[in-house]
């Protein structure tokens, strides 16, 4: 619909997504009716914003200066419920205005009885039920009124609709960027890559925050952005706080170049669904691009097979995250990351850790992260009652089960980079390093189909021809592929490593092994999942959750 998009000062307006049809048993009828008289109120203006890029709810400065009106020819579509008979209606505009009229084609003869459902924006019907779609958007203000959806609901032979009343699906983003984008991404929920379905009953099924790959968008640009552009996606007005399996995986922007190789993002607020949608304008024009590999030049090692089991070795990125291509020794180090944060630092301690709060770290209930706002469940919390029963209440439970950040907000690949890579598992990382813990080991190993070589510094030439004189490699070698792990810089515990012979990466699954369900065994409380490579000992092991170690992502296969 051309639903006439009014902006002042800097207010903004986007939204996308997509969604599910519920199938309805009630008969549609599809002939084209006598002419119904209907007025409607246009959508109303989105007032309210968020704090840009906030993991925590908070109310800024309003923003009330974006309102829709209604143009001469513009339409919405309506259902016309009789009893079980459903007529599938049409509204045009004969006016236009914030309260226009409307005449129908589709209508069969409505009475005192009839009630009506009626969603503005580019919706289909499908079976009695309406599909509101977040795909096709380009970036454009004229672009958004597609997307905006509103649900109206009326009784009578001349229905009066009221959209800026009743329930809005839509949250507006209006995107501030640096030069040079051609590409936004963003994730939408797990139905169907997101949206929202109304059914003949005027009840929405809206979608939930996912940390799915599938459940993302990608929007193309009608031209590369130059610096201050404006660019403006409309997506579903949800929750993004939990999914059914209790992530919490916000809603993250991946803005990337032309070529994609070039890349950067951030995690919106929480909370998108209050007050049925709003609007708000989200600066990333300042921030810095990083070097992004493409899918293609992933190192794929492929997988091994001994016996009846098969080990998945991953397809690894040719770089750290904050660095790339290896033809440097800064390029190759990229930059340090604390567990659970996407945005890189240069000084680690607890008391620095994004996520500290309260000063839990020493619960007598044994193992527990904060990693939320007061009264919001957090996503990598996990509370263990005692030693003796090993029955949690948080996201796991009972030995053995790790628990795993990779894919969501908490994943800086996944953020800075898209959803196409995250940060390697625990398994993965047991299954390329031989030795690891429960998975790939030496004495599998008896055919040699993973070799590890250990490079000191000055003796590994990479596949870029640079060799470096500061920084040895471990080199993993696998069905012909080889993946060169460098001994870049890190933090044990605050204090910075000095030599060259040891390195640290981030796996994207918290400490693992019985001593996490001993409260007495504090020495093994807020720790990760790390890849340790020290000479001759190449082995997953446990970092403190707020240390600054390197990331090699993954394809999230």
């Amino acid at each position: 619909m051309k639903l006439r998009i009014i902006l002042a000062g800097i207010g903004a307006l986007l939204l996308s997504a997509c969604a599910k049809e519920i199938v309805e048993s009630n008969p549609l009828i599809t002939e084209d009716g006598y002419a119904i008289t209907a007025t409607a109120i246009a959508p109303g203006a989105f007032v309210g914003t968020r704090a840009a890029y906030s993991d925590e709810y908070s109310e800024v400065e309003p923003i009330s200066d974006i309102s829709g009106a209604w143009e001469a020819g513009d339409s919405f579509k309506a259902l016309e419920i009789n009893g079980e008979v459903i007529s599938e209606v049409t509204f045009t505009a004969t006016s236009g205005g914030a309260n226009a009229t409307f005449t129908s084609t589709g209508a069969v003869e409505a009475n005192d009885n009839t009630t009506w459902v009626a969603v503005s924006g580019n919706v289909t019907i499908e079976n009695g039920t309406f599909i509101c779609s977040y795909d096709g958007q380009n970036g454009t203000i004229s672009n958004i009124g597609n997307y905006d959806y509103s649900v109206a609901t009326a009784t009578g032979s001349k229905p009066a609709f009221n959209f800026s009343g009743d329930k809005r699906l839509t949250y507006v983003m209006r995107i501030i960027l640096p030069e040079g984008i051609k590409f936004i991404e963003f994730n939408t929920g797990t139905t169907y890559n997101g949206g929202w379905s109304v059914s003949a009953t005027g009840k929405e099924k809206g979608t939930t925050s996912s940390t799915e790959k599938a459940a993302v968008k990608m929007i193309t640009l009608p031209a590369v952005s130059t610096a201050g552009k404006a660019a403006y996606i409309a997506v579903p007005a949800i929750d993004c706080l939990h999914s059914s399996d209790n992530r919490l995986a916000g809603l993250i922007v991946t803005i990337m170049t032309l070529d994609k190789k070039e890349s950067q993002g951030k995690v919106t607020s929480a909370n998108l669904s209050a007050n049925g949608g709003c609007c708000g304008t989200y600066d990333m024009s300042g921030l810095t691009l990083m070097a992004r590999p493409l899918p293609s030049e992933a190192i794929r090692l492929g997988s091994v097979t001994y016996g009846s089991t098969t080990y998945q070795l991953g397809s690894w990125a040719p770089f750290n995250l904050g660095g790339d291509e290896p033809t440097s020794d800064d390029a190759i180090k990229g930059a340090l990351f604390s567990w659970a944060e996407t945005e890189p630092k240069t000084t680690f301690s607890r008391e620095s850790w994004k996520w500290f709060k309260n000063g839990n770290f020493d619960s007598g209930r044994g193992y527990k992260y904060i990693c939320a706002a007061e009264g919001v469940k957090p996503f990598i919390e996990v509370e263990y009652a005692g030693e003796s029963g090993k029955t949690g209440v948080g996201p796991q439970a009972g030995p053995g089960t790790f628990y795993d950040i990779g894919g969501t907000k908490y994943d800086p690949a996944r953020v800075k980079w898209g959803s196409e890579w995250r940060l390697p598992s625990n398994d993965v990382a047991c299954n390329i390093l031989k030795n690891g813990q429960y998975h790939l080991t030496d004495a599998i190993d008896t055919e040699n189909k993973v070799i590890i070589t250990d490079y000191a510094p000055g003796t590994y030439t990479n596949s870029y021809g640079y060799k470096s004189t500061d920084l040895g490699a471990v080199v993993i070698e696998a069905n012909g592929a080889k993946l060169a792990l460098y001994n870049c810089p890190f933090t044990d515990n605050g204090s910075k490593s000095t030599n060259g012979d040891k390195g640290r990466y981030w796996t994207s699954t918290t400490d693992y092994g019985t001593e996490k369900y001993n409260p007495g065994s504090s020495n093994y409380w807020n720790r990760a999942v790390q890849l340790r490579l020290d000479s001759s000992n190449y082995v997953n092991n446990k970092s403190w959750i707020w240390d600054g170690l390197s990331v090699r992502a993954i394809l999230n296969e």
